[in-house]
């Protein structure tokens, strides 16, 4: 099946593409004069480091693994959110746990790896929405930077860590979360 595509052909004057430009230098300068006149009261300027601008409710930000007082992670390895993901960033591998473990009361599995790569999500949060487990939320931070490609693949430590607990409590280190897990980051707060 082939595709169809009308061939264009353009006079001298519109490959010179002045009009072009010189409409969009138009919009430019009445941008500008537009700032200028604006009293400064009425100008809307955060200064970003000292001032952080307050999201709209229902903003979806960074990801966040939720846990339960006891340090323990929400999450069960159901794979609902990484099915739920039309950007394909979210990867699981499930674990199960000991015998001991499930009659104290856990849930049968856990997440061994939970990774998410943060340059290819959409930050859609249909996996907030088919978490069963009210495991993983998206929050309202928006500064996600980074100086390389790895450093943007967030595992299970990362997520688990993202924010302070909100009773002021630091986050736990990666020594005190799992022994066993390695990650790149050893920031606690």
């Amino acid at each position: 099946m082939g595709v169809l595509v009308k061939k264009v052909e353009l006079t001298w004057w519109e490959r010179l593409y002045v009009v072009s430009v010189a409409i969009g230098m138009g919009v430019t300068f009445k941008h500008f004069i537009k700032q200028l006149l604006t009293p400064t009261s009425k100008r809307y300027t955060i200064q970003y480091p000292d001032m952080k601008k307050e999201m709209p409710k229902g903003y979806r930000g960074l990801h966040e693994l939720k846990r339960f007082e006891d340090g323990a992670i929400k999450c069960v390895a159901c794979f609902m959110c990484q099915e739920a993901c039309p950007a394909r960033c979210i990867s699981i591998e499930a674990e199960e746990f000991s015998e001991l473990n499930f009659t104290q009361g856990f849930e049968e599995k856990r997440p061994a790896t939970f990774k998410i790569d943060m340059l290819r999500c959409i930050f859609c949060g249909m996996c907030e929405e088919a978490c069963p487990k009210d495991a993983i939320w998206l929050r309202d931070n928006y500064e996600l930077a980074a100086y390389d490609r790895l450093s943007m693949n967030f595992g299970k430590w990362d997520l688990i860590n993202t924010y302070a607990e909100p009773d002021g409590k630091a986050r736990l280190t990666q020594a005190e979360e799992s022994p066993m897990t390695p990650s790149r980051r050893t920031v606690a707060l």
